[in-house]
């Protein structure tokens, strides 16, 4: 008995293999031989390899995988002339049937044929031997000269191996490993070549099919949305797909040094995961895999992280070591779960203290949930609600109309029923004991996944009081209109009330008499009736400017149909508007005759200043002329009484065209059209520039608006203003700032300066005509600038007035309209 391996697998037992054969010197295989062994290849090769150190097999390598082994017919040492390579070449060529082995002449023709190369490439012996082995070889192949250079190669260097497409005798193709080997005698001449060739047609296939899974497997681990990798038994990285890699932050070159042991773990409860208790040890320990362990992870350089760890053995008895690791972060699912479980308790939280009764039923009806609210409301605990207290049967419900309702007319069944929700209904309920009680009430479906409805959610608000107020209020409307239509007819001024669909909702006798019209027939009808001839829309546009404004109009009209002037008062508020009226013919009359009176003192306002100007002009001429032809003859006081009357009339002058331009500020102005204020304010700084570079004084003008006026009125203005700042400056240069401020459809335009000031008591003084506060010795002027200014602020429909003090500078301010008012 031979010796044996740990496998079981001895040179006695292949011994045997090769005896039992019916050719003892048929070559067998290594795969062969431990087929017959019933073992793997790895004994049946040991059992070999101590059968050829003792000398009683022989091997040959016919390609780079396979050998093939025959006993040493010459080992007992029976046969001294020991055949030749050759002959024991052929003797086992012939035998093998897996392998296409025959023996090529030197130009490369086929000279000896066996089984397997019959069976291989479809040739029978007679068929093929004498044809050159290019017939074995696709068209292609022949035309790139690949077989020549196969036995050139071998030739020069004793092998060559390929692999490639060759042909049958049938003309079908199949992958075969083809290794040529030259054959020279003693003194190196070339023989022949030998040919094995071996269809790998098979196992072409089953390794491309396998690239192919593997590709496929490539694909899917980098595609799936979780980090996948493999770990060895001392839980090192050694594979990892590419979302593991940029998840975790491992550089591909730190894969192999990447250790799991680095990772903090920690329960659902913040408590340390000890390593034997690991995902991946628990799968290496059981040899099974452990699915969806969530566990906290803090991760070297990315922090603390929630995952999903799913850990599997690599083989099925975990005898490798190796664990596959799939990790899902589920860091912001945790985060969502967290956020989702406070909003629970808060929704819980706000259910069971929210102040409106709320009540949940399913889908039986059944009341499932009650807050406190609901109890407290109808008396009832939550039990009591959940299951049904003991005289349920004695409480009644009813609808605002009054009539009782049944259980399927409640809002949560009605619900139920139909799949929509029920608003804002009232019910009055009535309790075996204590008062009634009202309830707004809303009921709204929850669906489930299918669809149908799954619970209702009724709330109910507790409107007793509200009611009971409502009934009061009432009462008191009753009373105040009452009131208020006694108050009404006290009020002298005519007056009426709208609501806000212009509906007359109060209307006093007053009223009721300018229109002409009883109180009975005008209440509740729209306004619009009532002035159905306003042809210029002046009622309808007051109106509606005051509730859309939501501020006091005051208009005048003419009520053609009643011949009287009307002046109207509108108050709104947001329910509507209140409207005063009274008869101002008279007033309008008196306006009427008292602006013809001014008409005609504007008139003989100008007719005076204009006929003064003749022997204003005759007096200074004749003083000059008397000057200029006796002044040698004059003495000093006559010379000075001259000087006098000169000046005189000059001031006379000076004071005659400034009362002329206030006469005429309403009758010679022009028509008001939009106006630039910094074009005006521009001009009369161009026209005061030697004097602004004689004082030495500063003017700085903000941006400034454009108004609706008389643009040649307006340059007055600023002008006067100007020039006082300038000439009442005080001993420090001038400052002059003109700014500007809207307010609502007006602009307020400001000239402040540095001056001497305006006492107080003087300020209401400075824009009379002709008055001044500084003698002719301090100032000059003729102290009709400020009236003129006042003037025309006026006819702009604006105020003008002063706000100063002594030696602190004067500002003078004025409204102006808006050019888009």
């Amino acid at each position: 008995m031979g010796s044996s391996d740990s496998t079981g697998v001895s040179g006695e037992d292949v011994r045997r293999v090769f005896s039992r054969s019916e050719r003892s010197s048929t070559p067998l295989t290594t795969v062969e031989v431990a087929e017959r062994l019933d073992c793997s290849p790895g004994p049946a090769r040991h059992g070999l390899e101590e059968l050829l150190e003792r000398g009683e097999l022989r091997v040959k390598r016919i390609d780079a995988s396979t050998r093939i082994w025959w006993p040493d017919e010459t080992a007992d040492g029976t046969d001294p002339d020991r055949r030749s390579e050759q002959e024991e070449f052929a003797a086992f060529v012939s035998a093998v049937r897996d392998y296409a082995i025959f023996m090529l002449d030197p130009d490369g023709t086929v000279a000896s044929w066996n089984e397997g190369a019959e069976r291989i490439k479809g040739y029978a012996e007679a068929d093929i031997v004498g044809k050159h082995f290019s017939t074995f070889y696709t068209d292609d192949a022949v035309a790139d000269g690949v077989p020549q250079t196969n036995l050139e190669t071998a030739a020069a260097e004793g092998r060559v191996e390929d692999e490639g497409w060759r042909v049958r005798a049938d003309g079908t193709r199949f992958w075969a490993n083809v290794v040529i080997t030259a054959i020279r005698d003693d003194d190196g001449r070339l023989q022949g070549f030998t040919k094995v060739t071996r269809d790998m047609t098979e196992r072409r296939e089953y390794e491309q099919q396998l690239r192919r899974e593997r590709d496929l497997t490539e694909r899917i681990l980098e595609t799936v949305p979780i980090t996948i990798g493999v770990v060895t038994e001392d839980n090192v990285l050694v594979r990892a797909n590419r979302r593991m890699l940029e998840h975790f932050e491992i550089e591909d070159a730190a894969i192999e040094t990447y250790s799991l042991e680095s990772w903090e773990l920690y329960d659902v409860a913040g408590e340390p995961v000890p390593p034997d208790e690991r995902p991946w040890a628990r799968a290496r320990e059981r040899g099974e895999p452990v699915y969806d362990a969530q566990r906290q992870v803090d991760v070297p350089g990315i922090g603390r992280r929630w995952l999903s760890l799913n850990a599997a053995p690599l083989d099925d008895q975990g005898e490798d070591g190796r664990i596959v690791v799939a990790i899902d972060d589920i860091t912001d699912q945790k985060e969502r779960e967290r956020l989702l479980r406070r909003e629970y308790n808060q929704t819980e939280k706000l259910l069971r203290t929210a102040p409106i009764a709320i009540a949940v039923q399913n889908a039986e009806g059944e009341t499932i949930l009650t807050n406190q609210r609901a109890q407290e409301s109808l008396g009832l605990s939550d039990q009591e609600f959940i299951g049904e207290s003991d005289d349920a049967g004695e409480w009644v419900i009813y609808d605002s109309d009054g009539e009782r309702l049944s259980t399927d007319e409640m809002p949560a069944a009605r619900v139920l029923e139909t799949g929509s929700p029920v608003f804002n209904e009232e019910f009055v309920v009535d309790p075996p004991e204590g008062e009634r009680l009202q309830f707004r009430v809303n009921a709204t479906p929850l669906h489930g996944p299918d669809g149908e409805v799954e619970r209702i959610v009724t709330a109910a608000e507790d409107i007793t009081e509200l009611k009971r107020r409502e009934r009061q209020l009432e009462r008191r409307k009753s009373e105040l209109e009452t009131e208020l239509s006694e108050i009404l007819g006290r009020i002298s001024d005519a007056f009426y009330a709208l609501d806000d669909e212009w509906r007359f909702t109060h209307l006093n006798e007053q009223a009721a008499e300018i229109l002409q019209e009883s109180r009975e027939d005008v209440l509740g009808r729209k306004v619009w009736t009532t002035f159905a001839d306003d042809t210029e829309g002046i009622y309808r546009e007051q109106f509606q400017q005051a509730m859309e404004t939501q501020e006091p109009v005051n208009f005048e009209v003419y009520a053609e149909d009643l011949d009287t002037w009307l002046e109207y008062n509108v108050y709104p508020s947001e329910s509507g508007l209140s409207i005063y009226f009274h008869d101002i013919s008279e007033r309008k009359e008196y306006q009427r005759k008292l602006e013809k009176s001014n008409e005609r003192l504007e008139q003989f306002a100008y007719a005076a200043s204009h006929d003064l100007q003749e022997p204003l002009r005759m007096v200074s001429s004749y003083l000059q002329l008397l000057e200029s032809r006796y002044g040698d003859e004059l003495d000093d006081d006559g010379e000075e009484f001259i000087e006098f009357a000169v000046d005189g009339a000059e001031r006379m002058r000076q004071m005659i065209d400034g009362l002329l331009a206030y006469s005429r500020v309403d009758t010679q102005g022009e028509p008001f059209e939009p106006v630039d204020l910094d074009t005006v304010v521009d001009a009369v700084c161009e026209g005061l520039q030697m004097k602004i570079e004689e004082t030495d004084a500063e003017i700085a003008v903000e941006s400034l608006p454009r108004v609706r006026g008389d643009e040649s009125q307006l340059q007055q203005v600023f002008q006067n203003l100007l020039s006082n700042a300038l000439e009442y400056s005080g001993d420090e240069p001038p400052r002059v700032e003109i700014a500007a401020e809207r307010a609502r459809s007006t602009w307020r335009i400001s000239v402040a300066d540095n001056g001497i000031g305006i006492d107080p008591d003087d300020q209401d003084r400075v824009f009379e005509v002709f008055e001044r506060l500084h003698s002719r010795e301090e100032y000059d002027g003729t102290g009709i600038g400020l009236a003129l200014c006042q003037r025309i602020i006026e006819r702009h429909e604006g105020t003008i007035w002063v706000d100063s003090e002594p030696g602190e500078g004067t500002t003078f301010s004025f409204t102006l309209p808006a050019a888009d008012a």
